[in-house]
């Protein structure tokens, strides 16, 4: 999300609707308390900000739901706001790597992301919450090993070859920091979300605004090389 496609086209913004939509509509337990959008939005914040995923931290904090079913409400309706991108998937064609998807989506919703954009076939793999075994997420350590462990990049110079996208700036600072991956910061409405600055941006390898696409090649050549 907010990586190949432009967070701005509404959909992001429907997934959080959903989940107080979500959270409004479920019954017994903790759900009880909530019978509002707002109360929802207030419940579902010091959740978000410690755990970093709203399902997992729901789970987390002993609200009982069907996971699945929690996936599938919340992430429906992206056929109304993403189409076929085609200079999208040229850009991605142009790239010698290997391409994976790491999200803290579940798999089935990047799938069928990357299926309404015409560039599913351009990803070896799909590693989401099903793959972290919903009790991890990015930026967490754990979750990095998982991947980098399955995708058999072990060493430090495997490592300093990833090229990672992101538009969380917090998700971007551990794989720069952390394992010395080359970064591309994909500046969106995340970023004034997490309270970063433009100042900031200044560490990363490269900057490119809405998603990723053609004009990276000014800006980090080496990708090509």
């Amino acid at each position: 999300d907010g990586t190949l496609y432009d967070e701005s086209c509404g959909y992001v913004e429907e997934v959080h609707k959903n989940i107080f939509r979500f959270m409004v509509e479920q019954n017994g337990g903790k759900f009880d308390d909530i019978s509002t959008i707002s109360q929802a939005q207030v419940a579902w914040k010091p959740i978000f900000d410690k755990y970093n995923l709203t399902k997992r931290g729901l789970l987390g904090e002993g609200y009982e739901f069907d996971s699945l079913q929690y996936d599938q409400y919340v992430r429906k309706g992206a056929e109304q706001y993403i189409t076929h991108d085609l200079e999208l998937r040229a850009f991605l064609e142009s790239l010698p790597q290997r391409k994976v998807i790491f999200t803290n989506a579940p798999e089935s919703s990047a799938n069928e992301i990357l299926e309404l954009l015409g560039v599913a076939d351009l990803f070896e793999h799909v590693l989401g919450t099903e793959f972290l075994r919903n009790k991890v997420c990015k930026p967490e350590r754990k979750s990095f090993e998982m991947m980098l462990n399955f995708l058999g990049v072990h060493t430090h110079e495997q490592r300093s070859r990833v090229c990672y996208f992101e538009d969380s700036f917090k998700n971007l600072i551990a794989g720069k920091n952390e394992w010395g991956f080359k970064t591309v910061f994909v500046k969106g409405p995340t970023m004034s979300t997490e309270g970063h600055s433009e100042e900031e941006l200044s560490q990363f390898d490269a900057v490119v605004r809405v998603k990723v696409g053609m004009a990276l090649r000014e800006s980090m050549p080496s990708l090509w090389q």
